[in-house]
């Protein structure tokens, strides 16, 4: 493709959660569109085979082993990027620790709400933190939250997810009242997909057709169908578009 029908030519991302799923498809549309992708996780040999898979494409990636909400490997994810290419464009916090269903009175609630909101909520806002200083130089940047339609649904055993991702939508709102004046666009995607975890749950749950009822469109959506609206905030087009919640998520969640 030529460089200059790329859209995110000469940029340089970050994506968290990167070694499945939507933060896969995500980090392979970045590579497609031009941009130099840091991928996280915690698996090792997923992330060797996500970057084979973006190399073999021509694309440019550094996979890194990583946990979200733990500030030495955020530190760690930052300094990478800005060692390897000076700078720091795009930031896509997609990383969280999914904890089982669980009823509110449940003894371990708390301990489930914890374990949430620091892998998912805590991480973000480290990774947040460390990149702003680089992108407030830049004179710009995109920072893209994943937060979920179980936040504005509320479905009955996932208090932890739900208010986690809640959280998430505050913080991106925050910032985005903040850090405009800089030219630091901050959005939350709502993403639905037949990612493996989606489904690992969707078949253990036996809730896959009264989730498929809740959807308008009739029909799940894929990583890929999620990974054009990252395309899309990460990009210059995007550039008056902040502090919002897209729904990508075939109607499920509708404001």
């Amino acid at each position: 493709m030529d460089a200059r029908s790329q859209q995110l030519a000469d940029k340089v991302a970050i994506v968290t959660g990167a070694g499945q799923g939507i933060g896969e498809a995500i980090a392979r549309a970045y590579a497609r569109e031009g941009a130099k992708v840091i991928i996280t996780g915690r698996t090792p040999g997923k992330l060797e085979e996500v970057a084979r898979r973006i190399g073999s494409d021509g694309g440019e990636v550094v996979p890194l082993e990583a946990s979200a909400g733990n500030s030495e490997d955020a530190e760690k994810t930052v300094g990478a990027a800005v060692s390897r290419w000076g700078r720091i464009d795009v930031l896509v916090n997609n990383a969280h620790t999914f904890s089982d269903y669980l009823p509110v009175d449940d003894p371990k609630m708390e301990a489930h709400c914890m374990i949430d909101l620091q892998s998912a909520f805590v991480g973000s806002l480290q990774l947040m933190q460390l990149c702003f200083p680089h992108m407030k130089r830049q004179g710009g940047g995109s920072i893209i939250n994943m937060g979920s339609s179980y936040g504005i649904r509320c479905e009955p055993g996932f208090l932890a997810y739900a208010a986690t991702k809640e959280a998430i939508r505050a913080l991106t709102r925050t910032a985005a009242r903040e850090w405009g004046k800089h030219k630091i666009r901050v959005n939350t995607i709502l993403p639905s997909a037949l990612s493996p975890k989606a489904i690992w749950y969707l078949e253990q749950s036996k809730t896959y057709d009264l989730e498929l009822s809740k959807v308008a469109l009739g029909y799940f959506g894929s990583a890929d169908d999620i990974a054009p609206t990252a395309v899309f905030l990460a990009s210059d087009t995007s550039k008056y578009v902040t502090g919002q919640t897209i729904g990508v998520d075939g109607g499920s969640t509708m404001f």
